[in-house]
């Protein structure tokens, strides 16, 4: 088990599914629009829009499955210089700081959501409402703190080997 690694869930993995589907639709939705406008000269309306939406939901989908995967990008530059209890600390000091940036994140996500649906804004050529979008991205980042809060834990509770 990985630093800071939760017990195996099923949530993740069908939230992981569903970005994986809605990437698939989106690569033959690209391709569609491809053949429409080079074969028919006739463009899909909005497909900007709808990819840029499909996009958020691929994103925000994903993330709680990577997380739990220990899958985000990261540096270990210094790791063999920190020892164990440095990398410990590090471990931690990574969970603290992206919980206050996800704080953040998730509190203005709400307040964006909220509005998004009092105002019914939607895009621009399609209509499409937004505030759904919104949310994905609330619930994405909500996740995404939950996870990284109960590692922290695990980890506080139960140190164990540091990679």
């Amino acid at each position: 088990m990985k630093t800071g690694q939760l017990p195996r869930g099923q949530f993740d993995i069908w939230l992981a599914m569903g970005s994986a589907m809605v990437l698939g639709l989106m690569m033959l939705f690209v391709f569609a629009g491809v053949v429409m406008r080079y074969a028919f000269n006739a463009p899909i309306l909005g497909a900007n829009e709808v990819l840029e939406l499909a996009s958020v939901a691929v994103v925000m989908l994903a993330i709680p499955y990577c997380t739990v995967e220990d899958g985000h990008v990261r540096i270990d530059l210094l790791d063999g210089a920190l020892g164990r209890l440095g990398r410990w600390i590090t471990e931690i000091l990574y969970r603290v700081v992206g919980l206050a940036v996800l704080f953040f994140v998730t509190r203005s996500y709400f307040d964006r959501t909220l509005d998004a649906w009092a105002y019914a804004d939607t895009t621009n050529l399609l209509r499409i409402p937004i505030w759904p979008f919104y949310g994905l991205v609330l619930i994405g980042m909500g996740l995404f703190a939950a996870i990284l809060a109960l590692q922290m834990l695990r980890m506080i509770l139960r140190p164990g080997p540091i990679r």
